[in-house]
């Protein structure tokens, strides 16, 4: 089910980007929004932005928004709100930027490289052939003259060549073999970094200590910011842990399938029919598990029953729009709510620990030493009861290697990778200061085996290449976009 809501957003998305691929425009009704006068919407350098191809590309994107609300035009309001008239306005003068780039790089169009173009687009064929009469028809009705779309095309085919640019080689074959070889060098390690104020739920705190806290009255204002703070934790609504059978469609052999299936799924053998009948994508590598959710999660029709059920009961046939479903609750959770008052002592002990200084420092010195002892000793579970007793990251047999220098999302300095690659297996290095514990142990290094040297070697290259297209392009337009002269006419936006 969740596949099926994630379909339904990429299919408005990949229309919405079809629609600009190509010529668009000729169905974009742009003539909602009437602008009148003459005047462009903006320049740059003297290129102008017309209220042509202003009202064109609102009139896409606000279609675009409408779909995606159920097909419920928006008010000018929203259209502020969303601030889609400015992110258009910054997009067409983009590509007036490079259209201009272009041009200074001598990328010129043919009159017969405009013509082809026009001749394969599809809008403008009948039986496979072009049909000049289409064509001009077409034009027409959107208000365009040959002369004016020829010059649309011209500038697209321009934007492509200058696109191209960035998509040649930019790194050679040598480069990446020494970054192969880098990312082939690698040390595997357990490693766990947390952090000084992380170690606060260890520290001792009497009852004494939190009744005076919470007797004093200055204090009646952080208790209730805190409370406030973590109110999803004290705030909880009523949860089902459910699976799902879906056989899609809405016919009597929809129903038929559905029925079936009920007359021989239990509890037991829920997820193993699940795996093999149901016919959401997800639910067959899951046996249809959808996990914990909420309220709102899910479309009304098939919340409205999974709410409705006692844990361990299985639905009769529930029809909604992706099909019929059969659901089994696993488990529920009651809606939880607790008050400032019933969490206050609670909140005080956290208050209290995070402010023992002294206490807080000493701890930080025996634990690194108990956690560098469990490292040494490779008490691997002891440690994941660490990291979910404390907020801590641990990283259990993680490979390291020497490009990207980097331990899970913990990002190693040069002086750090120095260190642990040139370390023998055993040693637990550490990296911490005085407000972390950053141990590390080596298990192994090891210098991988190119055994598709040449695949990796393609598709090493190709990654650098896209990496640094990227950053190149980035930076040329942000240097265009500082030089240009850009002025806009909000009267007529």
């Amino acid at each position: 089910m969740k596949n099926a809501f994630a379909s339904k957003m990429s299919y408005f998305i990949l229309t919405f980007i079809f629609l600009i691929i190509t010529a668009s425009f000729l169905f974009s009704g742009y003539d909602k929004f009437s602008l009148g006068g003459g005047k462009n919407v903006a320049t740059v350098d003297g290129t102008p932005v017309t209220i042509k191809e202003y009202q064109t590309a609102l009139s896409r994107q606000v279609d675009f928004y409408s779909q995606m609300m159920g097909g419920k035009g928006l008010s000018q309001k929203q259209i502020e709100e969303m601030g889609i008239k400015q992110s258009i306005i910054t997009g067409l003068i983009q590509q007036k930027l490079t259209g201009n780039a272009a041009k200074n790089m001598g990328l010129e169009i043919s009159l017969d490289e405009i013509k082809s173009e026009i001749k394969n687009l599809q809008y403008f064929k009948r039986s496979e052939q072009f049909d000049v009469n289409l064509y001009r028809n077409l034009l027409q009705t959107n208000g365009y003259t040959p002369t004016q779309f020829e010059e649309l095309i011209g500038n697209d085919i321009k934007q492509k060549k200058f696109d191209e640019l960035f998509n040649s080689s930019l790194v050679s074959e040598n480069f990446v073999k020494d970054v192969l070889n880098f990312k082939n060098t690698v040390v595997n390690v357990h490693g766990i970094k947390i952090s000084r104020q992380s170690l606060a739920p260890l520290v001792s705190v009497t009852e004494q200590e939190i009744n005076d806290y919470v007797a004093k009255a200055e204090n009646a204002k952080i208790l209730e910011s805190t409370y406030n703070e973590n109110l999803s934790k004290y705030n909880q609504p009523e949860e089902v842990k459910a699976r799902h059978i879906l056989i899609k469609g809405d016919d009597a052999k929809a129903m038929d399938k559905i029925k079936a299936i009920k007359a021989k799924v239990n509890n037991k053998n829920f997820a193993s029919i699940a795996s093999k009948e149901t016919e959401d994508p997800s639910g067959k590598n899951n046996g249809g598990d959808l996990g914990w959710f909420s309220a709102g999660r899910m479309v009304p029709a098939f919340e409205k029953v999974a709410f409705g059920l006692a844990s361990g009961k299985i639905s009769e046939p529930v029809k909604t729009e992706f099909g019929y479903h059969l659901i089994l609750v696993e488990d529920k959770k009651a809606a939880k709510k607790q008050s400032l008052d019933s969490v206050k002592t609670e909140l005080a002990r956290l208050l209290i620990q995070k402010t023992k200084a002294q206490d807080l420092d000493q701890l930080l010195k025996t634990e690194q030493e108990r956690i560098s002892n469990l490292l040494k000793e490779n008490k691997v579970a002891e440690l994941e009861t660490l990291q979910k007793k404390l907020d801590a990251q641990f990283f259990k047999n993680a490979d390291v290697n020497q490009y990207d220098q980097s331990i899970g999302q913990l990002n190693l300095s040069p002086k750090e990778a120095e260190e642990l690659f040139k370390s023998p297996q055993g040693t637990t290095l550490n990296f911490g200061n005085a407000g972390t514990i950053f141990l590390v142990k080596v298990n192994s290094s090891t210098q991988l085996e190119n055994k598709k040297v040449e695949d990796q070697l393609k598709n090493e290259t190709s990654s650098q290449n896209q990496s640094l297209s990227r950053k190149t392009r980035e930076e040329l337009m942000k240097a265009l976009n500082n030089k240009a002269k850009i002025v806009t006419n909000p009267s007529v936006i």
